[in-house]
């Protein structure tokens, strides 16, 4: 998945803080990496699926970056 395309849909769940939104990415069909804005804010928390750690981000691009590079690990 494009960089691009990963800012993109970071920006959408920030957009819409107000809600429950997660958005769980997912490397050779096993869910990955899950991505949700802590609510009312711009931060956002992923959550490494495989092993439980949860690290938070406040910028979309730095975000974005974490989840590729997790989608990308041979």
């Amino acid at each position: 998945m494009k960089l691009q395309s990963i800012e993109k849909l970071l920006e959408t769940v920030c957009r819409f803080n107000y809600v429950k939104i997660t958005q769980v990415f997912t490397r050779q069909d096993i869910d990955w990496v899950s991505v949700r804005c802590v609510p009312s804010t711009s931060t956002l928390e992923l959550t490494y699926l495989t092993t439980g750690e949860v690290e938070c981000f406040a910028s979309v691009a730095e975000a974005a970056h974490a989840v590729h590079e997790q989608l990308r690990l041979q």
